[in-house]
C-alpha cells in the first residue's frame, strides 16, 4: 500500500489525514470527522507513523461517508516503509560522506541532523558501512561514530575505536569521537567495561592503548 498526502486512515473511532508527506517525517490530522476536517496537527517520523497505522483502514475518497474500509497489508506496508526510509537513510549518509570531503558544511549538518531523529538499531548495518567506508575523513567519521555509539552502543566499540585510530593515523585529535565514546563509557559503564575487556583479551586487538584509555572514564 503506497502512502501518500491527503490519505485518509480510519483508526477505531478516529480519522487520520497525511497532511504532509515529507523525506524523514509525516504531518498528520487527527479528526473526528472527516467531513468537516477539524482536528489537531502532529508530526512524527515515518517510523513512528508506519507504527501508528497499524491495524488502520484506508477510506476511499469518494464520498467518505459511505466508504467503505479495505484492510492494508500491513506486511506489505512495513516493508515499503522501511525500503524508503533506509534508501533516505543511504542518501544522507553520502551526503555526510561527499560533503565533508567538499566542505560543504551546511549539508553536511543538515544530514547529520536528519539522521540523528532517524536512524534506529535496523539501521545499523548501514551506519557501520559508512563508518568503514574509505570515503571517510576525519570529520565524517566522527558525525558517524557518533550515530554508530548513539545506535550501536557497546557492541560497536571495536569499529569505533578503529575509527578513532585511523583518525590519530592521520594527524587528528578526534575529539568529536572521543567524546562521543566517552559518553558511552558513562552511559554504559557495565557493558562498556565488558566489552573492553573481552576485546583486549583478543592476541588480534590492536587498540590496547585507547580501550585502556576509555576505560578510565568508567568508575
Amino acid at each position: 500500500m503506497k502512502l501518500e498526502q491527503g490519505q485518509i486512515w480510519k483508526q477505531g473511532e478516529n480519522y487520520i489525514r497525511i497532511v504532509e508527506w515529507a523525506r524523514l517525517s509525516i504531518e498528520y490530522k487527527v479528526m473526528k470527522d472527516p467531513i468537516s476536517k477539524l482536528g489537531t496537527l502532529h508530526k512524527v517520523t515515518k517510523k513512528e507513523f508506519c507504527r501508528l497505522l497499524k491495524g488502520a483502514v484506508l477510506l476511499n475518497p469518494e464520498g467518505l461517508s459511505a466508504a467503505v474500509p479495505a484492510e492494508v497489508d500491513e506486511e506489505e506496508f512495513s516493508a515499503e516503509l522501511e525500503m524508503v526510509i533506509s534508501q533516505s537513510i543511504a542518501a544522507d549518509l553520502r551526503c555526510i560522506l561527499d560533503g565533508a570531503n567538499d566542505g560543504d558544511s551546511d549539508s553536511v549538518l543538515e544530514a547529520h541532523a536528519r539522521l540523528k531523529d532517524a536512524v534506529s538499531t535496523t539501521d545499523l548495518p548501514l551506519l557501520l558501512d559508512a563508518l568503514k567506508s574509505p570515503d571517510n575523513n576525519f570529520w565524517s567519521r566522527e558525525l558517524i561514530g557518533e550515530l554508530v555509539a548513539k545506535t550501536g552502543g557497546s557492541d560497536c566499540l571495536a569499529d569505533l575505536l578503529e575509527a578513532l585510530a585511523a583518525g590519530v593515523a592521520e594527524g587528528h585529535d578526534n575529539d568529536g569521537l572521543q567524546s562521543s565514546l566517552i559518553m558511552l563509557a558513562e552511559g554504559e559503564p557495565e557493558k562498556c567495561r565488558r566489552k573492553l575487556t573481552e576485546l583486549m583479551a583478543s592476541p588480534n586487538f590492536k587498540n590496547q592503548e585507547a580501550a585502556t584509555w576509555l576505560l578510565t572514564f568508567i568508575s
